[in-house]
């Protein structure tokens, strides 16, 4: 039989776990945020310590959470993939079908433009491993859907798919990385602009080739 003192020893335990769990999740929501920043900032040879540091944890905390940096960086790209399933959902929440594909492209190539150090450092990983094939379909699926939304609404050119607005964001950043001297961070919302204009249905001519194909956005067969 349990004497009191072993009894309140497990309630007080047991008790504890939600507070372990959520330093748990903070610990590692702290240290991916940091390691996004820091990975941005020197890129992906900055050191295992100068990120422990920005976030405020101990070495040895990192490394219980992401025993290699391979394991820390899958956790920033499921992270942004995580937001940008959460914009296409919030963008296709909105009633105006065109107001939502300006504010998915905004926001996305917004988000590319401040992380193209970790941005072009993942973009491997995003499209070969295989833990975030189910993070890809549902990408996939939700520019679809506001593709054709905006098809439906009339407003969008009929020859678009969802598809062509990964590439056409990629297209719009890439400017900011253009070595040219005495151009605005913002510059790419110039061409954003233009890119825009070419998606309505008014004057558009048929696209050639055809679009992308589905297979180009799924993780190759090795």
């Amino acid at each position: 039989m349990r004497d009191d003192h072993t009894i309140t020893g497990i309630a007080a335990t047991e008790g504890r776990i939600p507070e372990l769990r959520a330093d748990a999740a903070r610990n590692r929501a702290l240290i991916v945020a940091a390691a996004t920043k820091v990975f941005a900032e020197h890129g992906l040879e900055a050191s295992t310590s100068e990120i422990a540091r920005s976030a405020g944890v101990g070495e040895a905390t990192l490394f219980r959470r992401f025993p290699t940096k391979d394991d820390l960086i899958l956790a920033i790209v499921q992270t942004q993939m995580d937001e940008v399933i959460a914009v296409a959902e919030e963008c296709l929440a909105d009633d105006d079908p065109w107001r939502s594909i300006e504010r998915f492209f905004s926001e996305m190539i917004e988000r590319r433009v401040s992380d193209q150090g970790v941005s072009d450092a993942a973009k491997d990983r995003c499209m070969l491993d295989p833990g975030l094939d189910d993070h890809r379909r549902r990408i996939m699926g939700l520019m679809n859907r506001l593709v054709e939304r905006a098809q439906e609404a009339g407003v969008v050119r009929d020859d678009l798919r969802g598809a062509d607005l990964g590439l056409l964001m990629a297209a719009a950043s890439s400017v900011s990385e253009t070595p040219f001297p005495g151009l605005r961070e913002d510059i790419w919302k110039r061409y954003l602009g233009v890119i825009l204009d070419g998606m309505r249905p008014q004057g558009a001519t048929r696209l050639r080739p055809g679009p992308p194909p589905r297979r180009a956005f799924e993780r190759p067969e090795r």
